[in-house]
């Protein structure tokens, strides 16, 4: 028989089962959100260390390896990592490792200049590892002392403008140059002919020489030797590093990696090196396929 009090056990029962799922749900839901909230947190305090390694808290020397030809986009992406770098308390110094044929003559005074204006308030210093020709020379000569590997090839100053002269191919092919120009010297010159005398007395005159006499200057001054000086050394003429006949003019002192990254660690109680530049592979210096004016030892790209 169904009882008044049977009915009102059967939902007792009832109500503390629901209430222990409830309160099971609960309690589930908790150690959930405490489990998700220790996995949150414990990445971000992974993604904490991954964003800021040891060198965001501790002293370093930014290290730049300059191993490309000189053009303009290529010294504007150095220029921009050296200056986000420079407003940084934590690094103390610049080491710049030079590895270049040369390139473009603005694009190597504007560096040349800017590591001037850098090394007012933090320390550059640069080391010649394989090549400092020409356009590179010119930038590596900004800072002194100069450091370089006694096998480094350094020198080169001199200006060229090279020319390929494709007609007699275009000949065989039947193509035919044509353009309208205004002005004697607009097209002096023309990948399907020779350059004739008077448009290489134009080119020499009006930009040759001209770049050529502002490199001499800008080493001279940067070397704080005489234009003169300088000169015997501008023919375009390449130099081992320790050649007896450059040190002092070119070069200042013969040393390696390992001893200049010493001589900087010494004076600091802490320090390492990051290097702030991508590492990239680009096997050998490719030839421009197309007519420019360069400060680049392309006796050296042969």
């Amino acid at each position: 028989m169904i009882t008044k009090e049977n009915i009102l056990e059967k939902e007792l029962k009832e109500v503390n089962r629901r209430m222990f799922n409830t309160s099971m749900k609960t309690v589930m839901l908790f150690i959930f959100l405490f489990v998700e909230v220790f996995i949150v947190g414990s990445f971000m305090i992974k993604s904490r260390i991954i964003e800021n390694p040891m060198d965001k808290d501790k002293n370093y020397i930014a290290v730049i390896d300059l191993d490309q030809e000189i053009t303009t986009k290529y010294i504007h992406s150095i220029m921009n990592k050296i200056e986000v770098n420079a407003k940084k308390d934590n690094v103390k110094e610049f080491l710049i490792i030079v590895n270049s044929p040369g390139g473009s003559p603005s694009a190597s005074d504007e560096l040349s200049e800017y590591l001037k204006y850098v090394n007012k308030n933090k320390k550059v210093t640069i080391y010649v590892e394989s090549m400092a020709a020409s356009g590179a020379y010119y930038i590596a000569s900004a800072i002194k002392p100069l450091y370089a590997n006694k096998n480094a090839i350094v020198g080169s100053i001199g200006v060229i403008m090279p020319h390929y002269n494709i007609g007699g191919l275009a000949k065989k092919l039947g193509i035919e140059e044509d353009y309208i120009a205004a002005g004697k010297f607009k097209k002096p010159v023309s990948l399907f002919k020779e350059i004739d005398s008077e448009n290489k007395e134009y080119l020499i005159k009006n930009m040759v020489k001209p770049t050529y006499e502002n490199f001499i200057a800008s080493v001279a001054a940067n070397r704080g030797l005489s234009i003169k000086k300088i000169k015997e050394f501008a023919e375009g003429t390449i130099y081992i590093a320790n050649d007896p006949r450059i040190k002092g003019i070119l070069i200042d002192k013969i040393t390696n990696l390992y001893l200049v990254k010493q001589e900087i660690k010494d004076r600091y109680k802490d320090i390492h090196f990051k290097n702030i530049t991508e590492v990239k592979n680009k096997g050998l210096f490719p030839l421009n396929a197309k007519v420019n004016f360069n400060l680049n030892d392309s006796t050296l790209l042969k």
